[in-house]
């Protein structure tokens, strides 16, 4: 299925907003947002899960085909554990094609994997000091929004998801499961 539609699934409103940021650079050729691609935010982990089955019963019923992708942070689960659990709610109710993406641990990992764009968005945050500590070689790793909100006294969710997505390099992000939703999204759209 190439144009038809792409529903992505959320948890919450910052990963709406950053998706909205970052989509419209790595959406293959005849995807536009609100177009033919659309973000469905949820109000956390539970309403998300729940309205997963709701969804893709209603998505194989549309006119056009429809492929769904599901973005969910790890924070505690087992990554491989929650994404089987994820892909079950997705196959035992429909024949949708799907995609699932972790972020490990959460959003906030994406930021601290490319500081250079937290430094452009908190321009008293000096990526060059962090970028060789130990625990932020692999932000995947960390507990990036605690962190995030030790290094950088102003650290807010909502402006940061809004503002960073328009400074990150899709192509130099040292967050592992950022990668792994890029190059996933560009695959499974093509």
């Amino acid at each position: 299925m190439k144009y038809g539609q792409v529903e992505i699934l959320v948890e919450e409103p910052s990963m709406k907003n950053f998706l909205s940021g970052i989509l419209p650079n790595i959406l293959p050729q005849g995807y536009q947002l609100n177009y033919n691609c659309f973000i469905r935010e949820h109000q956390g982990k539970h309403d998300l899960n729940k309205s997963i089955p709701k969804k893709v019963k209603a998505y194989q019923n549309l006119s056009k085909p429809v492929k769904v992708i599901i973005v969910h942070d790890q924070d505690s689960a087992n990554c491989k554990v929650l994404k089987a659990e994820l892909q079950n709610l997705v196959s035992a109710n429909s024949n949708v094609p799907s995609l699932i993406r972790i972020a490990c641990r959460e959003l906030e990992s994406w930021y601290l994997g490319d500081m250079n764009a937290l430094e452009s968005v908190y321009p008293s945050f000096k990526a060059n000091k962090y970028k060789n500590w130990a625990k932020f070689r692999e932000p995947d790793t960390c507990n990036a929004s605690d962190e995030l909100r030790k290094l950088i006294s102003t650290f807010q969710k909502g402006f940061a998801s809004r503002e960073i997505a328009k400074f990150i390099d899709l192509d130099n992000n040292t967050s592992e499961s950022f990668n792994q939703f890029v190059s996933g999204l560009k695959k499974f759209l093509n």
